[in-house]
Parts: structure tokens; C-alpha cells; sequence
């Protein structure tokens, strides 16, 4: 082995133009591979970074209006007490804080948690002591746990910040521990947890917005089944119990991993697969190389059968050169690999969970080592067998041309067509992502996200303790914003377009109540008078908000057409009344009616939406919108100055353009839609060069043929057409065999494509049409060199 290996380098050393191109197309396709690879390991399979994480589930709320659902505090609670198949649950929900600093306010992301989270997640604080029993109650629970992140970035990495007291919304709070490096819980922009302090006596049913996870008991059998049982018939007795809240209420266990990443498992899966295939296709590119090769190398091969060389030796020398060639493109794929990554991370970074995990692990590491080998029998295994069958006689027979044959012919053939077939596949996919993409980029918003500023605002308790002094401050503010140069519009929201939603359920005047656990619900928004106007979205009837829509006015709501079309399809909805369940009581009247705004996202219906103003439902914590007649990004210095004039303690948060949050709707799809086009493109260019590879060779052999033909009168054009004409031959059968097989794994993609067949006809002729341009193209160059042949050196050529 050590001898032939010795060999294998050597000839291939002899031949630099056939080991680079070799070697590099090879590199294309195990660098597609291993990058793709170890962003499915990285978000896929790697477990989560807790002890035992398989144990871990998330416990869903299902409501019959809502399907899967966040958790009521008070269900949370009874959960826990009665729940067995478990270790534990643990519950937690959004929270944000504002923390002074010598540069100013800063405000930060956390969690409120039940207390026990770190001691179910099995992670004990690095500095600490972290929480207890006694601090998950009203008035006991100013305490937080801090982030490394946070520990390091603000606190300078002192051990002895635990114990002491901080700031937070104006709040002494104790600091009880630090987490380690690493760590992070539920996502990496969490910088600090508190914990939640329910109260059960007062705890809600009507209220869902916990996440609530748990870890099954070990050593369970059947774990998961046995808690999903278990859920829903405590959520059975519940819905008995408390038919006002629970009617028709369930519950669902699922792993944990599973809601993380689920989503975004189809794309990935249909990724992987992609690359699968760019590597199918450098393997049919590089054995053919090697068919060629080894038809040059025949009279070699036939005198060393000839000396004594067995069948058997023959085909593993050759196996132990297709073996270097899948070493060293497997090492230079795995650089490639290693560069682009960062890239990868980067285009993921709003899309995909998990993605900042991607790396170049022992896995990875493991499956490039496995990749290599197993493209070097595959390509390997073909030239090997050809070259085996190559006899002396044979050579002798041929005049010392090429003994491979009428098989050999065949077998490159039947090579490149399959690389045109399986370069269509992935061609047809990219097209259809592509129209996808244009389309969900074409969908109308219902707003205008040009030339606008976005950013939060949130109030602390203790120094705008009720709704008078928030109302007051965000009149002051908005007044402040309308005269910062630049500005042409000024509003606010408590929930911005793309930026999740907040549904609440209502009622409607004079129309019959529904059952339990059937009301009708909607999008809820709490908005200013300026805001309409400010996100350009168009009044369809009545009017909007005005400064006199105050508490002590009556409550006036505005809907939006799907609204209106959806519970008023036949009536005026002007003057109808709505009971929102806000905490309200009474009847908000409609008094006007806006355009869809499809909040959840560009390729998700517009679904209804209800406005109110934002005096009648105050807020603490606010979206700020601004529009600007140039660059939005412009406005923000003006803007934070404005807003220190008014309150130095209270900092901008999650600054963004509008532009950019309705990008950042689209990135999943961007992320699959470039990473598909970018495998297709090397498919293409792959299944170009094979082609160009086998009517080159083609050429070379028949070219005392071809000097016969032009010596007795054939036109070049003749010639010309001829080559091109073989070439494109095998282009269409393989295009017919990608065809058959795109349209029979269409159902693959389905789940990706917005507003377009998987069979579209147009996507599939165009793609069509293209690889075989660019076969014309690959046969052409080969074709011009076979027309200018000089028939009297073909002639006396060997």
C-alpha cells in the first residue's frame, strides 16, 4: 500500500493540469458539504448546553382559537403541583431593565423565571449562591442573576458585585449570582434573570405569556408519551374547573430541542440535500477525468497486466490514486469550509436558531474524513474497473490509441448525463426559491417602511408609577420627536409590525355572545394619533385617533378591512361597538376603518387588527416610529438628545430601520434561497466543465475523422454543428432525466415556496433552456478547436 501510495503521488505529480482541476472540483463539492454539514450539526444535532438535555420539554398551552399557546400563571402553578411525570417545571416570560452607566442608560434583555430554572437546566450559578424559595414572592424577588456577558461588559468581571445592589428601572436590586461562560437561557440575548415572584392567590387564567419547560424523570420508559397523557388530563380537569378561562383547553409536551429548531428543520434538511447531490456530481465529473485518464494511460496499464500485474492489483492502484485526489480535495474542501462559515453565521444570525453554535467540530471533522474516503471509491471505483479490462492484445490491436473502447465511451456518457440531470434538479430548485422570494419581497406590507426610524421606549415603576404620568411623558416626548430636524412624522405602538403580536379576545355589541372558549379575538394595538400617518397606512373610512381621544372622552376603536370583512361583512362597521378584553369595561366604538398591515410577517394573511389609542390602554414600554425625508439612520442622534432633555435616565433600545425589520422577515428564506442558488451555481459550472471534458476528449480521438472529412469537402460549419450537435445530444437526455426527476421530488421543497407550484412550468423551462445554453457554450470551445483541424497533419498523425 505504501508503495503504490508512493506511485500514485508521483503520477500525479506528473500531471498538474488534471490533479488541480481534479482536486479543486472535488473541493467544491466536500467544502459545500462540510459547511452545510456543520450548520445542521451545529443547530440540529448537537444537544443543547445543559446536562442530560434530552430530558428537556416544553409545555404548551392549546387553545381552541389560538392552537399552540403561551401559559397562564395560574395554570403554570396548578400544573406544577399536580403534575408527576416530571423532575420539574420551571416558567419564565420576557422581561427588560435599564442599568446606569458612566456613557448612559443602557437598556438590557432578561427573563423573569421561576426560581428553581437553574436547578431543572442542572447549571449552577459560577459566582453565587443564585435563588431561592423565599425570593419567588411579591415583594421579595429584587434580585437578579447576571449574565458572564453582562458580568464581564459591566461589572468588569468583579467577583464581589454578588451580594451588593444595583440599579435597575430605578430599583435597588440585589445581585445573587453569575452565571458561567457559555451559558444562556432561553436565547444568547438574555443578559439577566429575576425571578417572577407569583402570586397565588392572585395569579391569572386569562392572561398567557409564560413559556413553561420541565425534564422528565429518568429512567422512565415511554417519558414523553406518559407527560403528554398526563398534561392533558390535568388540563381536562382544569377546563372543568375553571370553565370561564379553560373551557376546550389542552396542554402538549414537546422536546425541547425540537421547538428551537423545528422550523427551520425543512430548510436545512433540504440543504443538506442539496449539497448531497453537488457532491454526486464532482464525483461523475472527476471519474470521468480519471476514464480519460486512464484511456491515455492503456498501453501502461495492458504491459504492467502483461509482467505479471493482477486484476486486483490494477484496480487498487487506481482506487489508491482516486484516494489521494479525495484526500487532498477533502482537505482543501475543509478550508473552504472553515472561511465560510463566518459568512454563514453571519446571513443566519435573524433566522436561524442556534446558528452562533455552527463550528468546525470533532463531528464535523469526523463526517469530512468520511465524505472523502467515500467519494474516493465512488469516483474511484469506475476507472479503476475500465482500466482493469485493458489487455495487451487490445493495445497492440488499436495501434497504441486508446483500448477503452465503445464501454469506456458509454461509461463517460452515461457519467455526464447524469451530472446534467442532477445539476437540473438543484437548478429547478434554486429557480423556484427565487420566484418565491421575489414574491414574498413583492407582497405589500400595508405600511411604508422607507425612511423610517424604530426604536423602544420602556418607563420604569417606580418613577412613572400609572397611567397619568406614562401618558404625560409620551406626549412630551412625542412633541419633543415632531421638532427634531428631519422628522416629518412622529408616533408610537406597543407592538410593532414584524415584531411579533399580542392577540386578545373581545365581544360585540348587540350580536349574541359565544360560547366558552370560542370568543373571537384579533391583533390589539395601542397606538398614538400620529402613528397612521407616520407608517403610511392608509384611512379606508371614518377617521383615526386625535389628541382629544383622552380616558375621560368616550373609547373609540380603529379596525382594520380584514377585521371588518371578517365581523361585519355585511353592515357598516362605523359606530359598531367592541368589548376588548384589555382590562377595559364598556363598549369601544368604531370609528374608523385602516388598511391590512400583515404583521406576523410578508408571507402569513393579514389577519384582523384592532387599534386603540394609546391613552385609553397606556402602555410602559413603547415602540417609537419616526419618519425621516432622507436616511432614517440620520435622525438618531437628534432623537436620543431629544429623548435625554426630557428623561437622562430612560436610553433607546433595539434602534433599527423599518427597511431592515421587514428584511429581517424574509432572512430564512434569503439564507435558503442564496445557499441553494450558490450550490446550483457550482452544479452548473461543474456539469459545464464535465461536458467540456468528454467532447474535448471526444474530439481528440476522432481527429483523424474529422481531418478525413474536411480533406474530402466538409465544410467546417459541418464540423462545427457535428461536435456541438453530439455534445448537446447527452445535454438533452440528461436534461429529460432532471426534469422527470425535479418534478418527482418537487414535494421536497413545497413547504418552502410562497405563491408557487412546485411543478411550475415556467421555472422548469427556464432552467432548462439555461443548462443547455451553457452546454452549447462547454461544447462549442472544443467544436471551434475541431473546425480548424489541418486535414494533412490529421492525416499523418498517429
Amino acid at each position: 500500500m505504501l508503495r503504490d501510495l508512493r506511485y500514485a503521488v508521483r503520477q500525479l505529480l506528473r500531471a498538474p493540469s488534471f490533479t488541480y482541476v481534479a482536486v479543486l472540483t472535488l473541493a467544491l463539492g466536500i467544502g459545500a458539504t462540510s459547511a452545510i454539514f456543520s450548520v445542521v450539526n451545529g443547530v440540529l444535532l448537537r444537544p443543547l448546553p445543559y446536562p442530560e438535555p434530552g430530558a428537556l420539554v416544553r409545555v404548551h398551552e392549546l387553545l381552541p382559537q389560538y392552537g399552540r399557546f403561551s401559559v397562564a400563571p395560574a395554570n403554570f402553578l396548578d400544573w406544577r403541583q399536580q403534575a408527576r411525570e416530571f423532575e420539574g417545571l420551571a416558567a419564565y416570560g420576557s422581561l427588560s431593565g435599564t442599568i446606569p452607566g458612566l456613557d448612559g442608560p443602557e437598556r438590557i434583555q432578561g427573563v423573569q423565571v421561576s426560581w428553581d430554572v437553574f436547578r431543572l437546566l442542572r447549571v449552577t450559578p459560577a459566582h453565587g449562591p443564585g435563588f431561592t424559595a423565599d425570593q419567588d414572592r411579591p415583594g421579595h424577588n429584587n434580585v437578579i442573576v447576571l449574565s458572564h456577558g453582562l458580568f464581564q461588559r459591566r461589572f468588569n468581571s468583579d467577583p464581589a458585585i454578588v451580594g451588593t445592589s444595583i440599579t435597575m428601572n430605578g430599583t435597588p436590586m440585589t445581585v445573587a449570582g453569575v452565571m458561567p461562560p457559555g451559558f444562556y437561557f432561553p436565547s444568547r440575548t438574555t443578559e439577566f434573570w429575576r425571578p417572577a415572584g407569583f402570586d397565588p392567590a392572585n395569579a391569572t387564567r386569562g392572561g398567557h405569556f409564560l413559556g413553561v419547560i420541565g425534564r422528565l424523570k429518568e429512567n422512565t420508559p415511554g417519558g414523553l408519551a406518559r407527560a403528554s397523557t398526563e398534561m392533558k388530563a390535568i388540563a381536562e380537569r382544569l377546563a372543568v374547573q375553571y370553565p370561564d378561562s379553560n373551557a376546550r383547553e389542552s396542554a402538549e409536551v414537546v422536546p425541547l430541542l425540537d421547538q428551537i429548531v423545528g422550523p427551520v428543520r425543512p430548510a436545512l434538511m433540504t440543504l443538506l440535500a442539496a449539497v448531497g447531490v453537488v457532491v454526486l456530481i464532482a464525483c461523475a465529473n472527476v471519474a470521468n477525468l480519471l476514464l480519460v485518464r486512464a484511456s491515455v494511460r492503456d498501453r501502461e496499464l495492458a504491459i504492467r497486466v502483461a509482467m505479471g500485474a493482477s486484476r486486483r492489483q490494477i484496480i487498487r492502484q487506481m482506487l489508491v490514486e482516486s484516494s489521494v485526489l479525495a484526500a487532498a480535495g477533502g482537505t482543501l474542501g475543509l478550508l473552504l469550509a472553515y472561511f465560510s462559515i463566518p459568512s454563514i453565521r453571519t446571513l443566519g444570525a435573524t433566522s436561524i436558531p442556534r446558528v452562533a453554535d455552527v463550528t468546525l467540530d470533532g463531528t464535523v471533522l469526523l463526517v469530512v474524513l468520511s465524505v472523502s474516503m467515500l467519494t474516493g471509491v465512488l469516483f474511484g471505483m469506475a476507472p479503476a474497473w475500465q482500466a482493469s479490462r485493458a489487455g495487451l492484445g487490445a493495445v497492440l490491436k488499436e495501434g497504441g490509441r486508446s483500448a477503452v473502447g465503445a464501454g469506456g465511451r458509454w461509461l463517460r456518457s452515461a457519467l455526464l448525463v447524469g451530472e446534467v440531470a442532477l445539476s437540473l434538479v438543484l437548478l429547478v430548485g434554486a429557480a423556484l426559491l427565487l420566484r418565491s422570494f421575489a414574491n414574498v419581497t413583492g407582497v405589500d406590507p400595508g405600511f411604508e417602511p422607507e425612511r423610517s426610524l424604530v426604536f423602544q421606549v420602556g418607563l420604569p415603576q417606580t418613577a412613572y408609577p400609572d397611567a397619568p404620568s406614562r401618558a404625560a411623558f409620551f406626549d412630551r416626548l412625542l412633541e419633543r420627536f415632531e421638532a427634531v430636524p428631519g422628522v416629518e412624522a412622529a408616533g408610537m405602538t406597543q407592538s410593532l409590525p414584524m415584531r411579533g403580536s399580542y392577540v386578545l379576545s373581545f365581544s360585540m355589541r348587540n350580536k349574541p355572545a359565544p360560547p366558552v372558549g370560542q370568543e373571537p379575538s384579533a391583533n390589539h394595538r395601542s397606538v398614538s394619533p400620529g402613528y397612521f400617518q407616520t407608517m403610511g397606512i392608509p384611512l379606508k373610512a371614518g377617521r383615526t385617533f386625535t389628541a382629544q381621544d383622552t380616558p375621560a372622552s368616550p373609547m373609540v376603536a380603529v379596525i382594520d378591512e380584514a377585521f371588518a370583512r371578517r365581523h361585519f361583512p355585511d353592515e357598516n362597521p362605523i359606530g359598531q361597538g367592541l368589548d376588548i378584553g384589555n382590562g377595559s369595561t364598556g363598549f369601544y366604538e368604531v370609528v374608523g376603518v385602516v388598511g391590512n398591515v400583515r404583521h406576523s410577517g410578508l408571507d402569513a394573511d393579514a389577519t384582523p387588527t384592532m387599534y386603540v389609542p394609546f391613552k385609553q390602554d397606556i402602555f410602559a414600554q413603547m415602540w417609537m416610529v419616526a419618519r425621516s425625508g432622507s436616511d432614517p439612520a440620520m435622525l438618531t442622534n437628534g432623537l436620543r438628545q431629544a429623548l435625554r432633555e426630557i428623561d437622562p435616565a430612560i436610553p433607546m433600545s433595539s434602534v433599527a430601520t423599518m427597511s431592515s425589520i421587514l428584511g429581517e422577515s424574509v432572512a430564512e428564506r434569503r439564507f435558503s434561497m442564496l445557499l441553494l442558488i450558490v450550490f446550483a451555481g457550482i452544479a452548473l459550472f461543474l456539469a459545464a466543465v464535465g461536458l467540456y471534458g468528454v467532447v474535448a476528449y471526444s474530439v481528440s480521438q476522432r481527429t483523424r475523422e474529422i481531418g478525413l472529412r474536411l480533406a474530402i469537402g466538409a465544410a467546417p460549419a459541418n464540423v462545427l454543428r457535428m461536435v456541438i450537435g453530439g455534445g448537446l445530444k447527452l445535454a438533452l437526455v440528461g436534461v429529460a432525466i432532471g426534469l422527470g426527476a425535479a418534478w418527482a421530488l418537487s414535494g421536497m421543497i413545497q413547504s418552502l415556496l410562497f405563491d408557487v407550484e412546485p411543478v411550475d412550468l415556467s421555472s422548469y423551462a427556464a432552467t432548462a433552456v439555461a443548462l443547455l445554453a451553457v452546454a452549447a457554450l462547454a461544447a462549442y470551445v472544443p467544436a471551434r478547436r475541431a473546425m480548424r483541424v489541418d486535414p494533412l497533419v490529421a492525416l499523418q498523425g498517429d
